[in-house]
């Protein structure tokens, strides 16, 4: 028998039971509805828009553009994102292996979303809390994240974006074939450090492309996808190995090594070859730097913007030779290390700047800290406590110890000492070496292209004018010091204090004579030199002074060569040139040089050749003799120093028949400088560049052919010109009896009239000269007119 209230309390457990199915039925398709909604909203572009199937079949990743030297040596690269493309041929399989082995197991079976792994996910991850078993993404997926950037930080963000990100994926597992999926995964994917995709990741930790990577090292790039940074080999040598062992060990157990395999690379350690390209380092970051905006106008004009240099994966192509470039900048590096500590010691418990405070006091108030303080709105006083405060290290002092002031480093900017070298081929113009300072990273000021005065430099313009204008090598002039009124009473001084005796042009020029100079300048015409150098491609403002001859002017080294390559070319300058090709990143030419227009001669022959040997002169027993003397230098060898007032420049350009180079070494500002012309000179300060780069380059077979070779064989007539000496206490000129009684040779009208007959010979080789050079253009227009025809 029932006991009352039985069957009521029955009927209320199953009305319960009832409401809880009836919620959860509710809830369950209310769920769904909710979901599908979700889903609508995300498809119809509510929470953003999803690329189309249109967009998503033409993937394009900005990739980085690549510079190459004349040898084939990678310089540099220029981009927004560092990435390299590759293709199938270009990764190694073991890259593969271990992708699909290690982030999506199932690739190959699933078609973009990977169900069973998410309910793995879900199970082991969010019920047992084991993050072990990773985020369930397929590559797909990722590639999906890494095409679009997940955005927003919202607390629904996260399942907006997963969702998109599988919706994505979907789509273009339907476009793209699995395999192709893979290649544009890892042309994708970042691996920190600044630097996207396998190929560029492969030749960052390991200097070779992905093709060539072995399983272990496939292994440790791969292992980098999971932290960029955790597992960066260079950084964290350990967990990257660590890494490593799991990715093989998958790989193993995946089927795609052996175990023996397996082991024998897990026992290797991980052998890094870090090489790291970037905008500061690579070969001649200097001349990137300049071939960066000549390539971005040829494009503007030639293409109207439709192709970039930084995102359109472009091969540049350079006249650069990383030999010759490696060695300058090892000849550089050793000379300047050494001259700094001989500055530093110089000026040691001494400031260079005492008579000119200001120089200091702006440097300091153009420096980042002063100006961030003073942005802050702290006063003066307050600024200076700040900087005084030992927070920052010097240039080159990575590791960070050695703590210095602001005030410090602006000071030791101040002193430090600066260099530019160019190394040009004469015959064609072509640049061979560009170094533009002394590190890249901390000074991005290009001295190659700056403008400082040249010094003594300049002289070989004034003596080339003059032998055009009818003086002779071996023509004798006083060495009084003299005063012009008409140029502010100005008087040239020499450094020896010596003004003694007579030089002849050649013997001035050797010794580099300031007397000789001004009176050769006086004697030919300043606005003839002028015109000379403006013909020779210097393009600076020359004030129309005699001091000009001395060097006054500021011009770039760029500029110098330009001049220079006259003596070697026959009496016609050369345009300097680095750019020879620009391909798009399937080898079609974008741009390739012309040979440029020969120029008209603007030198005689006689006087080029005249030039060389006087400048021959200048290194054999001249103020360059330490090419011989010290360095130890042999074969064929002409050159020019040059010293600036109060020794602010130091300058140096020299040349074999086969190359010519100038140099510069000096500080920021010409305020900095040795006090001695020992130490001043541009025979110390320049002339070990140029020496130890051109005995590293005649140790190399290579690219021995330029510091080789022989100059032009001087003709018998020039030959006997300068058969002369260089110095005489008395005029050589005049015969005995006019040096015995200082009567003026009676002579001077024949001198006059056979001066008159050289300047006339002269003019008229030149005008032969230019005829020949029309008459052969000529021919040339014609020949190809006929072609054309």
């Amino acid at each position: 028998m029932r006991k009352p209230g039985t069957k009521n309390k029955k009927h209320r457990r199953t009305g319960k039971s009832n409401f809880w199915l009836k919620l959860g039925v509710n809830l369950f398709f209310a769920g769904i509805a909710f979901f599908a909604l979700f889903l609508f909203f995300i498809w119809v572009g509510i929470f953003g828009k999803l690329p189309s199937k249109k967009e998503l079949s033409s993937i394009e990743n900005y990739t980085a553009s690549e510079v190459y030297s004349s040898d084939g040596k990678l310089m540099g690269r220029y981009f927004i994102e560092n990435r390299l493309r590759t293709d199938k041929d270009g990764i190694s399989p073991y890259v593969i292996n271990a992708l699909v082995a290690t982030e999506d197991a199932r690739f190959f079976e699933h078609k973009g979303i990977d169900y069973i792994s998410l309910g793995r996910v879900f199970v082991k991850t969010i019920i047992f809390r084991n993050k072990s078993q990773g985020g369930g993404s397929t590559i797909s997926q990722q590639l999906a994240r890494n095409l679009y950037h997940r955005k927003g930080n919202h607390w629904w963000s996260l399942p907006v974006e997963k969702t998109k990100e599988a919706i994505i994926a979907n789509r273009i597992e339907k476009i793209y074939g699995k395999e192709q999926v893979l290649y544009l995964y890892l042309n994708t994917v970042p691996f920190g450090e600044d630097i996207y995709g396998i190929e560029t990741a492969a030749q960052r930790f390991f200097s070779k492309p992905a093709r060539e990577l072995n399983p272990a090292e496939a292994a440790t790039l791969v292992g980098m996808l999971a932290a960029n940074t955790a597992y960066n080999p260079r950084l964290h040598p350990d967990k990257a190995k660590k890494r490593r062992n799991i990715v093989l060990h998958r790989m193993e157990t995946q089927g795609f090594l052996s175990h023996r395999e397996a082991t024998k690379w897990m026992g290797t350690s991980v052998n890094l070859k870090y090489r790291r390209i970037d905008h500061n380092t690579g070969i001649a970051p200097y001349y990137r730097d300049h071939l960066r905006t000549e390539v971005e106008n040829i494009l503007r004009e030639e293409y109207s913007d439709t192709i970039h240099l930084l995102t359109d994966g472009l091969r540049i192509y350079t006249s650069i030779d990383s030999r010759l470039q490696l060695y300058a900048e090892q000849s550089m590096q050793k000379h300047m290390a050494r001259l700094q500590r001989e500055f530093n010691a110089h000026w040691k418990n001494r400031i260079p700047w005492k008579n000119n405070p200001s120089l200091f006091e702006n440097a300091v108030k153009n420096s980042k800290p002063y100006k961030s303080l003073a942005n802050q709105g702290l006063d003066e006083k307050a600024i200076y406590t700040e900087l005084k405060k030992r927070t920052s290290t010097l240039p080159g002092q990575s590791d960070g110890k050695n703590k210095v002031s602001a005030l410090d480093s602006v000071r030791q900017e101040l002193l430090t000492l600066h260099t530019g070298f160019l190394a040009i081929d004469p015959s064609s113009g072509s640049i061979l070496t560009w170094i533009g300072g002394i590190d890249h990273k901390y000074f991005q000021y290009d001295h190659v292209k700056a403008k400082r005065q040249v010094g003594s430099t300049f002289k070989p313009i004034v003596y080339a004018a003059a032998l055009e204008n009818g003086m002779e090598p071996c023509d004798f002039l006083s060495n009084e010091r003299k005063t012009f009124p008409a140029y502010d009473d100005w008087s040239p001084a020499n450094d020896d204090n010596n003004y003694e005796g007579y030089y002849s042009l050649k013997g001035g020029l050797a010794h580099s004579v300031n007397t000789i100079a001004a009176d050769v300048i006086m004697k030919t015409g300043i606005r003839k030199v002028i015109r000379l150098a403006e013909e020779l491609g210097i393009q600076s403002d020359f004030p129309e002074v005699p001091s000009i001859a001395l060097g006054t002017v500021e011009i770039s080294i760029l500029e110098m060569l330009r001049a220079y390559s006259a003596f070697l070319r026959n009496g016609s300058p050369v345009e300097p040139y680095g750019l020879l090709r620009i391909e798009d990143r399937n080898g079609k030419v974008l741009y390739e040089r012309k040979p440029s227009k020969e120029r008209s001669k603007v030198l005689s022959r006689e006087t080029s050749l005249e030039m060389i040997y006087m400048l021959k002169e200048v290194v054999d027993s001249g103020t360059a003799r330490s090419l011989r003397t010290v360095f130890q230098l042999n074969g064929e060898l002409a050159g020019k120093t040059g010293t600036t007032q109060d020794n602010a420049d130091g300058w140096f350009i020299g040349f074999t028949p086969n190359i010519l180079a100038g140099c510069w070494v000096g500080a920021e500002s010409p305020t900095v400088h040795f006090r001695t012309t020992t130490l001043g000179q541009g025979a110390y300060m320049a002339l070990p560049i140029f020496a130890g780069f051109i005995a590293k380059a005649s140790y190399d077979p290579g690219v021995r052919r330029y510091t080789s070779g022989r100059f032009p064989l001087l003709p018998v007539d020039l030959k006997h010109m300068l058969d002369c000496p260089d110095y005489s206490l008395e005029n050589p000129e005049l015969s005995f009896f006019e040096r015995l009684f200082g009567t003026k040779p009676k002579n001077d009208s024949l001198r006059l009239i056979q001066k008159e007959e050289r300047i006339q010979k002269r003019q008229e080789q030149k005008q032969k000269a230019k005829e020949k050079s029309r008459s052969f253009m000529n021919k040339v227009r014609k020949f190809f007119g006929k072609k054309k025809k």
